[in-house]
């Protein structure tokens, strides 16, 4: 993959709130992306916690415009994300994804923020082990699904999903969601 190519490709395709006929990409583009963050504590956060700023400032976003937790798959994540949370005045909670594995029967719309593990274990892995427990509403917010070769086919593959009926490639990541009472659809969109 050559990333320069990919960017252009990007820039190329990717569509702001005009242009877009879906309600809820439109909502997501007109209120939720204009939703004030401080780039200043994004940035000090999301270098420490190795978390792309715009993932970070977008989960913020949608956790307080949707009213949805977010969840975590490191622990090491939580501590800096609740207090971030506090700070930016997200009314959701933070929680680790083991917490959501706890809940398989009881169904709750949620944020859930898939990175990269140290052991450099795939997403569609991670994606295929909660698909099951995913309601209709969660939101998947995957981040860096440009970082290498084998990331960004992965992620192809996940946006051509069956299950998946939403899917937004965001450049530094990409948003899933089953939403199976729409026709599926995959958007490229500027942030």
């Amino acid at each position: 993959m050559n990333r320069f190519f990919e960017i252009i490709k990007y820039t190329w395709k990717a569509k702001g709130r005009h242009g877009i006929h879906s309600p809820f990409v439109y909502d997501l583009m007109d209120k939720c992306f204009k939703i004030p963050v401080s780039r200043m504590k994004i940035n000090g956060i999301s270098s420490k916690i190795k978390v792309h700023a715009n993932t970070l400032r977008c989960s913020m976003q949608l956790s307080k415009h949707l009213n949805h937790s977010i969840l975590f798959a490191e622990t090491a994540l939580q501590t800096d994300i609740e207090r971030l949370a506090i700070e930016l005045n997200v009314p959701s909670q933070v929680q680790n994804l083991s917490f959501f594995d706890q809940l398989e029967k009881e169904k709750h719309a949620s944020i859930i923020l898939l990175t990269m593990d140290k052991r450099n274990e795939g997403i569609l892995k991670k994606v295929n082990e909660l698909l099951q427990l995913l309601d209709e509403n969660t939101l998947l917010l995957i981040d860096g699904i440009k970082a290498n070769d084998q990331v960004f086919l992965e992620w192809k593959q996940l946006h051509e999903k069956t299950e998946f009926h939403f899917s937004a490639d965001v450049l530094h990541f990409g948003i899933l969601a089953k939403r199976t009472f729409q026709e599926k659809e995959h958007f490229t969109l500027r942030y």
